[in-house]
């Protein structure tokens, strides 16, 4: 997997590097990696949620949680970036989407307290 590490650093800074020579419009090239993540944040938690067993315990169920969230964030920000800032119900779209998010990341870290205080408590037991 490194390789897919090393070859994104390079082809981002192949392309400050090629705007030494060509006229690179940043915005359009962030807009359009903005629609990247959020295809790929939304493939990975339809996959995680289809193919997975995240009902096994309680981080998987969070992690589902998590994941949906991310996605509804990315995809509210693409509507904005490529559609209108000021889209119609845009403002109650995003108090619904960051407030289901905060209240997920709040599950996330209550779910890692209480799995590390379980995993030391078993730790110690030994």
């Amino acid at each position: 997997m490194m390789w897919l590490y090393i070859g994104g650093a390079a082809a981002i800074a192949a392309t400050f590097l090629a705007d030494l020579w060509l006229n690179i419009d940043y915005r359009f090239a962030a807009d359009v990696s903005l629609i990247h993540m959020a295809v790929l944040v939304t493939v990975f938690t339809g996959m995680y949620g289809w193919r997975a067993s995240w009902r096994v315990n309680r981080i998987g169920k969070v992690f589902l949680a998590k994941g949906i969230a991310f996605s509804l964030v990315l995809w509210q920000i693409v509507v904005a970036v490529w559609v209108d800032v000021d889209y119609p119900g845009r403002q109650h779209i995003r108090f619904a989407i960051y407030s289901l998010g905060a209240v997920a990341y709040a599950a996330m870290l209550i779910t890692l307290w209480v799995e590390q205080r379980a995993d030391r408590r078993r730790d110690t037991a030994k």
